[in-house]
């Protein structure tokens, strides 16, 4: 049962993570959007000098870009929240139940990863070099640990626990 819990917890935690991110982005929009447009504008990247895609400084595409980063914050902390309160409903339950009921708490943590992984790590750490400047550094580091914290989530959820009507 105890693994039940854990795993219970683990999922709080990464939908706290990924909602919390969510409302952030949402009560300082101009910011967060100051952020992107920053980011994809690839302003004092010292690193390399040639790049796989050009500059982007269209504010339209900035907008698209951040409203896809909190679209995924917030299906990410829903879909674990929403998933906790399945795995706590189910968690008397028997062992094919309760796996039934870790659905909303993996799809919460694997759309973590995704957001964090694919947008920050992959498309912004690769395609606009979000590393080789100083400002979105910071993004990317905490990216990094967040994807990682997550995807750790969704492999520890994935496992199966023992039956505790076995126990």
């Amino acid at each position: 049962m105890e693994q039940r819990f854990l795993k219970m917890a683990f999922a709080l935690a990464v939908g706290l993570l990924a909602g919390l991110w969510f409302a952030n982005n949402l009560l300082n929009w101009d910011i967060a959007h100051g952020a992107v447009a920053y980011t994809l504008s690839q302003a004092d990247q010292a690193g390399y000098p040639n790049h796989l895609i050009p500059a982007i400084t269209s504010p339209a595409l900035a907008t698209l870009v951040l409203i896809a980063i909190v679209a995924g914050e917030g299906a990410a902390g829903g879909m674990a929240l929403f998933g906790v309160f399945r795995m706590w409903s189910a968690r008397k339950a028997d062992q094919r139940s309760f796996m039934a009921a870790k659905r909303f708490a993996l799809l919460g943590a694997g759309t973590a990863v995704l957001v964090w992984f694919l947008l920050f790590q992959v498309l912004g750490g690769t395609l606009i070099l979000m590393g080789q400047s100083e400002g979105p550094r910071g993004a990317l580091e905490g990216a990094f640990r967040f994807a990682a914290y997550s995807f750790f989530t969704l492999i520890y959820l994935s496992l199966p626990e023992p039956d505790p009507s076995a126990e």
